[in-house]
């Protein structure tokens, strides 16, 4: 295995900007379940098919598992970020183009995570919006529109990282 360059790097605007975008997105979630938890009823739709159909239920206290994960995928993607030099790059690392791969990598990495929060947050709001309604349907084109601006920023920082070679 290669070894690569262990390099401190500051946290940037940007990092910090989608940090506090994320906090608010998980406060958001909770504080809108905290909201609407009494007009809950005790049945409550749980996951969605292919079709944005409810085929699956549980009871009122599983909408607190749509927080809960995204609370942990906020502290894992954090602290997965303060190492870059652990990730897999599809250029060789060196100690010349460390730096600006590492910065890279660990801006996709702020970026997803707070990408995938706001889909967290669209899929609770769903939830919610579902249970109060009675049979409502995920709006596949919300959801689509979420999935395309996270591979869209996934290739954007892959096609970056061959660039900064």
């Amino acid at each position: 295995m290669e070894q690569r360059p262990v390099i401190q790097l500051g946290r940037s605007k940007a990092e910090t900007i989608l940090d506090v975008i994320s906090l608010l997105v998980i406060i958001s979630m909770i504080a809108y379940v905290a909201y609407e938890w009494r007009d809950m009823p005790e049945r409550i739709p749980m996951h969605f098919n292919g079709k944005g159909e409810i085929d699956g239920w549980g009871n009122k206290m599983s909408l607190m598992a749509v927080p809960l994960i995204g609370v942990i995928i906020y502290v894992g993607l954090t602290l997965l970020s303060k190492v870059p030099h652990v990730y897999n790059y599809p250029t060789t690392i060196t100690a010349q183009n460390a730096r600006g791969q590492y910065q890279n990598a660990r801006l996709l990495i702020h970026s997803m995570k707070t990408i995938i929060l706001i889909l967290f947050m669209f899929i609770e709001w769903s939830i919610i919006q579902s249970a109060k309604e009675g049979n409502a349907e995920l709006s596949l084109w919300g959801l689509g529109f979420i999935l395309l601006i996270l591979f869209g920023t996934i290739i954007f920082f892959l096609i970056r990282s061959v660039q900064l070679k």
